[in-house]
Formats: structure tokens, sequence, C-alpha cells
């Protein structure tokens, strides 16, 4: 067992007090050898017993003073007979009041049995025993106990006790304990254990705290041993980060020179210990967290790289989205275009004929169909124009794809532009949704504008932007959009003439005019009557259920003398209207055709000048308002737009001003 720790103190006082035994035993001697004592008067419960001292006595006396341990003689009874100095000291009672009292009102009730029991074997044999003896302070002293049969003596049953204080010795034994106990703990922990004194100096480490420095930083201040730096990057000072509170996790970098893993991170916490005295001392403690960081930092880097390519991923979703929507809408649009045109299909499922001047048209179109060339197709009305323009795109690289026809002609003004275009939310009044146009639905294909003429002048600019540079924006966007439509247009104007009117751009017309094709009328096609007729026979019988099988010579040369005006439409109109009332195998016509073929420009003129009176009338009564309620265009039904078109065709002039309504 390792010896007690004692202060300076603790020898002197204990110097002192055997001094001053040695010198009551001496005086104690004195007196004996001078015959002025040569007896002990001692009070006990059966009376005073008086013990007489002979000169042999006299050293072991000395002895029993001076030694460190108590020395007691009991009676049988547990009267105490005789104590030295040192016992009463322990029981921290004097002399006169030791003397003569008993043993056992320094025993415990709870140790009672076991004293009992010492004692008895003490007068037997040798006994020892560790106890609690009380003291007059009304503390506990603990004690070693060794009691023995005091012999050659005249006392029955007198016992020996030495009684050695082990207050230092279990004071010590506690320290020693604790120490060991803090010992291993920091010799065995993970953790950096700091212990310093308060002014910030180490007086304690954990044996991580050598390994890390490869030496003991004890008696250095703890800024001084660390160089930490806090979280802000400025240097770690332990008393300013305290101030008198607890620390708890505060992250601090370590980074010494001689440390060739780089900077360490470690989570500090520390405590100050306090006494009565104020703060006497700082644990801190240190956790290495450099892995965990380490760690942190490749699962942040990870969960940046994936943030990265879900962006990237994100932002290609969103476009093959948006390329999706758009799709979806040209297919949506495609579908609503292809059910009207389904309602409003071709009159013809082909072209019918071999005439020269038929032949000669359809010669042109294989002709330009291979190129990407814009294709201008003339011809009056109803000379099936657009079936040529299908022709062409039908022997084009695109016909796989599907042709796309626009009527100029059948849209207000102010929709054809968003018809053609498309429109963005809101672009105008009504606009409740985005719209593609036809130009961005016919991306890849051919775009059929029937009756070009018709085109207002003020979207003619547009439509020559996407004829030469194959861009243009939604109405009310500024987004271009770069479409690869191929233009077949087709007009039964003289657009020449438009161009001299002011009513169509020259520059557009010569991008139109690149390859014209003109379809020949129907009074020039003499020879593709017979074979139209009889295809539109088989055609409404065969829709009617009816058996027409023939017809006769003169209704056929009525038929090819007639000049038509109509065109194809008007033959086909008739041979249908015929069909339907027709009862027999024979086709008998049921209207009268009696226009000459001289007189064919006259009925035109008619026609056209009937038109003109029956505008001129409703003017008139409308007193030339074309727009608004019960205005001119109301009462015809028209749209104000295509109101003022046919009035500049016709030359309709206001009588007022003399300039166009």
């Amino acid at each position: 067992m390792n010896k007690p720790h004692k202060t300076r103190k603790q020898p002197l006082d204990e110097l002192q007090d055997v001094t001053s035994r040695m010198m009551a035993a001496e005086e104690s001697l004195r007196a004996i050898l001078t015959g002025e004592v040569d007896s002990l008067v001692v009070k006990t419960a059966q009376g005073d017993r008086v013990f007489t001292l002979s000169g042999a006595d006299l050293p072991y006396r000395i002895m029993v003073e001076t030694m460190n341990e108590g020395a007691v003689t009991m009676a049988a009874d547990g009267t105490i007979l005789f104590c030295n100095q040192r016992f009463a000291d322990i029981v921290k009672g004097s002399m006169e009041t030791v003397l003569g009292s008993s043993i056992h009102q320094y025993i415990s009730s709870a140790d009672f049995p076991v004293f009992e029991a010492l004692l008895e074997r003490g007068l037997k044999e040798n006994g020892k025993m560790e106890l609690a003896l009380h003291t007059g302070g009304g503390g506990c002293v603990p004690v070693l106990l060794s009691i023995s049969c005091l012999q050659h003596t005249d006392i029955s049953g007198a016992a020996c006790m030495v009684v050695t204080d082990l207050t230092d010795q279990k004071l010590n034994e506690n320290i020693l304990a604790e120490d060991k106990l803090t010992t291993q703990i920091l010799n065995q922990a993970a953790e950096i254990f700091v212990l310093c004194d308060h002014h910030g100096r180490i007086l304690r480490v954990s044996q991580t705290v050598n390994r890390l420095f490869g030496r003991s930083p004890i008696f250095q201040s703890f800024d001084e041993a660390f160089h930490l730096i806090d979280p802000d990057g400025n240097p770690f000072s332990l008393l300013s980060a305290m101030k008198g509170m607890v620390l708890h996790a505060l992250e601090v970098t370590f980074n010494q020179r001689n440390n060739g893993n780089g900077p360490l991170s470690f989570l500090l916490s520390a405590n100050p210990v306090s006494s009565s005295k104020g703060v006497i001392g700082i644990v801190v403690v240190l956790v290495d967290i450099t892995e965990r960081k380490k760690v942190e930092q490749t699962l942040q880097n990870a969960h940046d790289e994936l943030e990265r390519r879900v962006e990237e991923r994100t932002v290609e979703l969103r476009t093959v989205l948006c390329e999706v929507n758009l799709l979806k809408e040209k297919i949506e649009a495609e579908n609503i275009y292809l059910r009207q045109e389904h309602k409003m299909k071709h009159r013809f499922e082909h072209i019918i004929g071999q005439s020269d001047g038929l032949k000669y048209v359809l010669y042109r179109a294989e002709q330009v169909a291979g190129a990407n060339t814009t294709v201008l197709i003339l011809g009056e009305t109803g000379t099936g124009k657009e079936l040529i323009a299908a022709a062409i795109h039908n022997m084009s690289p695109r016909k796989e794809l599907t042709l796309f026809t626009v009527n100029c002609a059948a849209l207000p003004g102010n929709l054809i532009e968003s018809e053609l275009f498309g429109r963005e939310k809101g672009a105008f009044t009504g606009a409740d949704s985005r719209r593609i146009g036809r130009f961005e639905i016919a991306h890849g294909s051919t775009l059929c504008l029937d009756e070009i003429g018709e085109l207002p002048l003020e979207l003619q600019g547009k439509l020559l932007r996407v004829i030469q540079h194959n861009e243009f924006e939604r109405l009310g966007s500024s987004q271009t959009v770069k479409v690869d439509v191929r233009i077949v247009a087709t007009t039964n104007r003289n657009l020449e003439e438009e161009v001299r009117n002011g009513r169509f751009r020259q520059d557009l017309f010569y991008r139109l005019n690149v390859f014209p094709i003109t379809v020949p009328p129907l009074r020039q096609r003499k020879d593709d009557i017979p074979l139209m007729v009889q295809a539109f026979i088989e055609r409404y019988s065969r829709k009617l259920g009816k058996q027409i099988t023939t017809i006769q010579k003169d209704t056929m040369q009525t038929l090819q003398e007639y000049p038509w005006p109509g065109n194809v439409r008007e033959l086909e109109s008739i041979i249908e209207r015929a069909v339907i009332l027709c009862h027999g195998p024979v086709l008998h016509l049921t209207d009268k055709l009696e226009i000459s073929p001289h007189a064919l420009s006259l009925t035109v003129k008619t026609l056209e000048e009937t038109e003109r009176n029956q505008i001129l009338k409703i003017l008139s009564e409308a007193r030339w308002r074309i727009e608004g309620k019960n205005s001119a265009a109301a009462i015809l039904g028209l749209h104000p737009s295509t109101l003022r078109a046919r009035m500049h065709k016709l030359g309709i002039v206001r009588p007022e001003t003399q300039e166009p309504g």
C-alpha cells in the first residue's frame, strides 16, 4: 500500500504532539523516580482502583505515552482502567473524562454485537477488527481495534486494547482509489481530456493528448498548446469563450504543424470546477469528429452532385416535356384540322381528265414536286387548284406527312394571324389559352395557302418573313419560332393587277411566283367533261343507292357546250342535283343551261354587278356604317374586313368622301 500523502504541516503537528506527550511522560517519570508519585488512581464502576507503579513499569509507561496508537486497559465490564493520551485524542475527550468511562459509549449500537464478539475472542486469543468509534464531538472515527487478555494482574477479565486511527489511511485509500480510476479512465478514453487550473494552465491530460502531440503539454497554457481555430476562423481562447459559462459541443479546428494528417476537427466542451472560493479549475473534453466531417463532406459532395444531376435531368425533362406538350398540341390541332377536313373533304377523290391542258398542269406539278420550291397555283374559282396542290405534296418527299390547308378568304382578318402563326394566352381579348398556328403544325410538311389574294395587307409582311427566313413569332410573344414548311399558294385573282392597285405586296408576289402553274377553266377542257360526268354519276348513285347507267347524248352535248362559270364545282353540283331527282336508269338534267359560250364575260359581269348593287343597297340602309350593331357587315353576315375587301374589289367608295369605306 502506498504511503498516505501528507502536507508539510501534518508532520509538524504530529511531531509537536509526540513531543508534548514525551514531556508529560518525562514529568511523570521524574515524579515517580523522586518518590512524588508511586500510585495511579482510576475511577471505575465498582469504585476507585489504585495501581502501584513500580520502577520496572516506568519504561513501559513512557513507551505507551509516546506511541502513535491509542492504548486502553479495560475491566471485564468495559470500564476503562487506563488509556494513553492518544486514545483520548482519538475519541476527542480529555484524560479525566475518558478514564473510568465505559468503552461501550464509544461503540455504536450497530457495531456492539461485533465488538462483544471481538472482546470475547480477544480474551482467549488476540483479535483484530475495523470499527468506527463515536467521538465526543458527535462524529465517528474509523479505527483498527486489537484486543488481547491482560495477564499477570490481579484484575479478573481485564483486557488490553490497541486503537489505530485509520482516518488518514482511509482518506488516502479513497484518494488513491479515485486517482487510480481517473488515471485508468484518462488512459483508456478515446476522447481528449484536459484538466486546467482557473488560469487555463494544463495540470493533467489523458493519454490521447500525449499521442496527439507526441509529448506532454502539462504546465503549458491551453491556448498556446492547442492553437485552436473557432468556427469564425479566429484563434480560439478558452477563458474568453467560457466567461464563467459552460461550453457544449463547440466545433473547433486543430492544425498543428507536425500533424501530417492535415487539419483535425473537434467538438469542444468545457466545464468550470467550482468551490466555495470560486472557480478553481476547468475540465475540457475534445471529441475528434474529423472522420465524421470527412464522411459528411463526402455525403454533401455526393448530395450536391446528385442535386446537380437532378437539376440537369430536370432541365432535360422540362425540355422534353415542353417538346411533348408542343407535339401534343400539334397532334391535337392536327386532329382538329383532320376532323374539319373530313367534314369538308375534297369534292374529288382524284383529278379526272385527259385533256392536253390538264396533262400539262400535271407535268408541271411533277416537275416541281421533288424540290422545296414555293409554288403559286393560278386559276378560276372551282377549277380544282387545291387538288393540284395535293398532287404536288403527294409526289414530294414530304408525302408521309399531312398536307395542311388554310383558306385565307374564309377567316376574318383579325383571326388569320392567330390561325397562321398561333397565339399566346392573353394575346387579345378572348385568348384564354395558348394555341399553335398552322405553320407550327405543318413543320416538316406542306402548307397550302388557299386564296392567298384575300390575305390582309398587314399580314403579308409577316408571311414574307416566314418564306424568306423560316421563322416567326406567335401573336403576343417575342420568342422566335423556327419552322421548315413548304408553301403552296392558290388564288383566283390576278395578283399582278392586285400589286398595281396596292392591295398586294410586290415583294411577296415575287416570292410566291417562283414556279407558277395555271389550271385551265373547264370551258377549255371540254374533252374532260364526259369523264367527270360519268365519275360524278357513279359517286352519287352509290351514295344515294340508285342505279343510273346511262346519260342521253344530247344531254352530254348540252353539258359540253355550257361555259361553266363555276367550273368543276358547278358541274359537280348540277350532276349531284340531277342524280337526286332522277327516278330511273337514265340521267336527265333538272337545270336549264341557257348561257352561251360567247355570253360568259357578260354573265360574270352581271354577277359582279348584282353583288355590287346589293352591297351598295345594304350600305345605304346602314348609313355606310360597316362595323357594329345593325351595320352593313352584320346585315350581310360578313366580317367587317371581308366586307371592306369586297368593296375594294368591286370599287365601292363612299359618296361623301369618295374614299373606300
